[in-house]
C-alpha cells in the first residue's frame, strides 16, 4: 500500500497562488508544483501559473504547451513536476472526479479555496490505490526568512518578514496548513 507524503509550500507560493485565483475567478486558476523530495517531504520550489482551457468556470484544464514547459524547465534544473494546483472559487478544496482526471496519478492535486479574494482552504491530495487521501500541507517560514532564500529575501527582508507575518496571522483559518517555523 502506497503512503501520502507531506508537501512544503513558502509563503510567497501561496501569496501567489490565492492572487492568480482572485484574478482568475469566477473561473479557477491553474498551475504546475515543481521542486524536490527530501526527507519524506515534497518540497516546492516554484509555483507556476499556466492558462485554463476550460470555458466552465468550476473546472479546470491545464494548457499541455504551459505543462510540456514546465516538465522540459524542471528536466533542465533537475527538479521534477510534483503536482499541480488548481482554485475552486467558493466551493470546498476537496478533491472531485474531474480532478482526478486532471494529472497523472503520481501527482499531487494542490487545491486553493478562494473566497472574496482571500484564500480560505488549502488542500493537497494524492491518489493512494486509486483513491484521493489527503496529504498535509506545511507552510515552510523559514525559508522566505533566511537571508539568501528565493523570491527576492535576499534583496528586500523586510518583505519576508511581512510575508512570514501573514502566513502566522492565516494559518489558523486553514485547517489543511501546517507552519514550519
Amino acid at each position: 500500500m502506497s503512503m501520502s507524503f507531506p508537501i512544503s509550500l513558502e509563503p510567497s507560493h501561496v501569496i501567489r497562488l490565492t492572487r492568480s485565483a482572485a484574478a482568475a475567478a469566477p473561473h479557477e486558476a491553474c498551475g504546475v508544483l515543481l521542486g524536490r523530495r527530501a526527507a519524506g517531504e515534497r518540497v516546492v520550489t516554484r509555483l507556476t501559473v499556466g492558462r485554463n482551457l476550460s470555458e466552465a468556470h468550476d473546472q479546470f484544464f491545464l494548457d499541455p504547451a504551459h505543462q510540456l514547459e514546465q516538465e522540459l524547465a524542471a528536466a533542465r534544473r533537475g527538479e521534477e513536476i510534483l503536482g499541480i494546483w488548481h482554485s475552486h472559487v467558493s466551493a470546498p478544496a476537496t478533491v472531485s472526479h474531474l480532478d482526478l482526471r486532471g494529472a497523472p496519478e503520481e501527482w499531487l492535486r494542490l487545491i486553493a479555496r478562494v473566497d472574496d479574494d482571500v484564500l480560505t482552504d488549502l488542500r493537497a491530495w494524492d491518489l493512494v490505490d486509486g483513491r484521493p487521501s489527503e496529504a498535509l500541507v506545511h507552510l515552510d517560514l523559514r525559508a522566505s526568512a533566511s537571508p539568501g532564500g528565493p523570491h527576492g529575501a535576499a534583496h528586500d527582508p523586510g518583505a519576508a518578514r511581512t510575508c512570514a507575518a501573514e502566513a502566522r496571522a492565516i494559518a489558523p483559518f486553514l485547517p489543511g496548513l501546517h507552519l514550519d517555523a
